[in-house]
């Protein structure tokens, strides 16, 4: 579910991350022509709004806009003043808190968390055959202690 405003000025549509704007209140601003919209969420759905209000600042930018009638003329996130820029951060069920997972359901060691230690590469990117020692040693203690639990299910 993404929500989107389509501003009807400039046939514009502005994505909206559904994470941050599941339950929120409050003003964006349309990517294209700078309109500000009023819009009230709750639960992912819209309780009031899109209005307009003229002459307000925004609280806040949408995440990537584009104009679908106008052959797809796009605004990348991280447009300066037009888009806000990507975060990138998991969220635990939409309280806005980063959501750390180190370990699979079944109990094995994953290797997208963070911060992943030097010895990992570029931004933690291991190739086919990854080595779980190479995680980090806290990480890898708490795997050798959840094996001797019986916490780690085999395939």
């Amino acid at each position: 579910m993404c929500d989107i405003i389509w501003c009807k000025k400039c046939n514009t549509v502005n994505y909206l991350d559904p994470y941050y704007f599941w339950n929120w209140e409050g003003k964006v601003q349309c990517a294209e022509c700078r309109t500000v919209y009023y819009i009230h969420m709750i639960q992912g759905f819209m309780y009031a709004g899109p209005e307009e209000k003229p002459g307000e600042a925004p609280d806040i930018l949408p995440l990537y806009a584009d104009k679908p009638l106008d052959g797809y003329t796009n605004y990348l996130p991280g447009t300066e003043g037009r888009t806000r820029p990507f975060q990138c951060q998991p969220r635990e069920i939409y309280l806005g808190k980063p959501d750390m997972v180190k370990f699979s359901i079944r109990g094995r060691p994953v290797r997208g968390w963070a911060p992943q230690p030097p010895s990992t590469g570029f931004l933690g990117s291991f190739g086919f055959a990854w080595d779980v020692e190479k995680l980090s040693p806290e990480v890898w203690q708490e795997y050798q202690e959840k094996k001797k639990r019986g916490e780690v299910k085999d395939w």
